[in-house]
């Protein structure tokens, strides 16, 4: 146990000592992109639609297979009746090797093309009890076949599967996009969310600071008889209220720093720490086109049109079932039979085939299969209302969600215009609330004011610089929201979504 604690007491040291990663918030972005789960977690998904949209095109392609069989063995004791006669019984063998080749390719009408071949070598044998002969044949079997089958009158299910496929694509580069922004946004809350401790860290240590040279110059005052002992005390209890409050800052840096490194995907034993410019850059939003924007390129919409489609597919799915559905099927094939009751060369064999396939004529099939449906107690015609209702409904819930995504742009650009306002007004009082604090900080020196007045002044500068930066971070966070809103990016003037989603 000792030793357990001895090893973590050296590791928390070693980590103590260990100079911190500092990061800026497009580095914190970047490295959130590129290492968290949730990034991870994002590509996986876009690769597994990625690999369904080339399994869905490879259909359309040409598939070779081949199947071997080496060998294929069976014996067995079978019996005989015979009518007057005691039951017979005879042992039959069989082995056989065999190899298949096909090859198989479909075509844009959701038909598809056969060629195949196979080779079979066969040995059967039979054991006969009455004279315990074993008499044994060889034949080797030559087959070729091409066939032709064709749906009719149905939907084509290749062509259906290849636009489900690439549908399912373009939803994932969009929710991809759109997590992708998300993340950006959680990026920036935590990252401002840590800056704000670090900073009120250091607000309290400046305070700390402080105090202590206040309270030293209380004590000499109250020493030399300027000032009155409680003056002094009060500055004493100020220091300690001071040291707490940096004790607790301390606290919520450490739990600020955890929810930071989770969420950008560092280890979390790792050592970092935030840097920004807290001097605010301001732009100009066009409100028209980011609504516009928004309504073109969200993945909501777009997601919409998507099922939108998917419940057309449906409709004209469930409508085929009902509808007069018809196959077309042929064939042709060459078969060539070798056959010996004695031991031959498997290459007279082979020889015996072919002339075989030469002399013998090809078997050959064809059939055209329509099926009618007639009557099936309204059962189609019910399933396709169904459908079409579904198809309705996702209509009406475009339209709605159209007016949700309007609501939630207005929102994002109030809550811009409102933190930018409030973050001017606050910048000057900062300045008022320092220059006010120098002019007290004089004037005690002086003794021409009260500890406790000098302790107003210092509060009001602490709670300046808080409400400023909480300003700060609140405008960041706005322009974040707006970004992910809209899709664009007002900072830089430019769209956030790729090619694929502009054209």
């Amino acid at each position: 146990m000792m030793r357990n604690l001895l090893i973590l007491w050296s590791a928390l040291l070693v980590s103590a000592a260990a100079p911190a990663q500092i990061l800026t918030l497009e580095q914190a972005i970047a490295l959130a992109l590129e290492s968290s789960h949730e990034a991870r977690s994002q590509r996986l998904r876009l690769l597994e639609s990625e690999q369904d949209v080339i399994a869905a095109r490879g259909r359309f392609k040409t598939q070779l297979a081949l199947v071997i069989d080496a060998p294929n063995l069976n014996e067995s004791v079978q019996g005989a009746n015979i009518p007057g006669q005691l039951p017979q019984y005879t042992t039959y063998g069989s082995s056989e090797w065999s190899a298949g080749l096909s090859l198989v390719q479909p075509l844009p009408t959701d038909g598809r093309i056969l060629l195949s071949g196979d080779v079979s070598h066969r040995t059967d044998s039979v054991f006969d009890d009455t004279t315990t002969d074993t008499r044994r044949s060889r034949t080797l079997f030559n087959r070729y076949r091409v066939s032709l089958t064709q749906p009719l009158f149905v939907p084509n299910s290749l062509q259906l599967s290849l636009e489900r496929a690439r549908l399912n694509l373009a939803e994932s580069r969009r929710n991809y996009t759109a997590a992708q922004l998300d993340m950006v946004y959680n990026v920036t809350a935590e990252f401002f969310a840590f800056l704000r401790a670090e900073r009120s860290l250091e607000i309290a240590e400046a305070e700390v600071a402080q105090q202590e040279a206040a309270s030293q110059l209380a004590r000499r005052k109250f020493e030399a008889g300027l000032i009155p002992e409680v003056e002094s005390l009060q500055m004493e209890v100020d220091l300690a209220q001071s040291r707490n409050g940096l004790l607790a800052a301390d606290g919520a840096r450490a739990r600020a720093a955890d929810r930071f490194k989770n969420v950008v995907g560092v280890p979390m034993d790792a050592v970092v720490s935030v840097t920004a410019d807290t001097e605010p850059a301001f732009y100009e939003v066009d409100p028209l086109l980011a609504v516009r924007h928004a309504l073109v390129h969200r993945t909501e919409i777009r997601a919409m049109e998507t099922r939108r489609r998917r419940a057309e597919i449906t409709v004209a799915e469930t409508d085929a079932r009902s509808a007069v559905k018809g196959e077309l099927r042929a064939y042709y094939d060459l078969t060539g039979i070798g056959t010996s009751t004695d031991y031959r060369d498997p290459r007279e064999l082979w020889d015996l085939s072919w002339e075989d396939i030469r002399r013998r004529p090809g078997s050959k099939g064809f059939v055209f299969m329509l099926s009618v449906p007639l009557w099936d107690s309204g059962v189609n015609q019910a399933e396709v209302a169904a459908a079409r209702a579904a198809l309705a409904r996702s209509d009406l819930d475009g339209e709605q969600q159209q007016r949700v995504i309007i609501m939630q742009v207005n929102a994002a650009l109030i809550a811009l215009a409102e933190s930018r306002a409030r973050l001017e007004a606050l910048a000057r009082s900062v300045e008022v609330a320092m220059r006010s604090l120098e002019i007290s900080r004089q004037r005690f020196d002086n003794g021409d004011i009260t500890s406790q007045e000098l302790a107003l002044d210092r509060d009001r500068l602490t709670s300046a610089r808080l409400a400023y930066l909480d300003a700060f971070i609140q405008f960041q966070l706005a322009g974040a929201d707006l970004k992910r809103q809209t899709l664009y990016d007002f900072e830089r003037g430019r769209s956030l979504v790729g090619d694929e989603d502009a054209s």
